[in-house]
């Protein structure tokens, strides 16, 4: 039961580091584009600059590797707990 509770329990610290390093990742993303726009020529209207801008975010490798955040050390948890319990 203990097993249970230790692997509920990181589970959601691990959810809730990801979604504070999201949002933290998303602003600075979200700075960085506004920064861009100031910079630069201004031929585009800032509204879609931001808009493309994060949605090529969204798709970029950065924003997946952050799911790694949750499943690297869940895995490794349960490897380890196999590892003990098999040997």
């Amino acid at each position: 039961m203990g097993f249970f509770r230790v692997l509920l329990f990181g589970f959601l610290g691990l959810v809730v580091l990801y979604l504070i390093l999201s949002v933290a990742l998303r602003l600075r993303e979200r700075r960085r584009l506004a920064e861009e726009w100031e910079a630069g020529d201004r031929l585009i209207d800032r509204d879609i600059h931001m808009e493309t801008g994060l949605a090529d975010y969204d798709r970029s490798l950065r924003r997946r590797l952050l799911w790694l955040l949750i499943v690297g050390p869940m895995a490794g948890f349960l490897l380890l707990l196999y590892l003990l319990n098999v040997s």
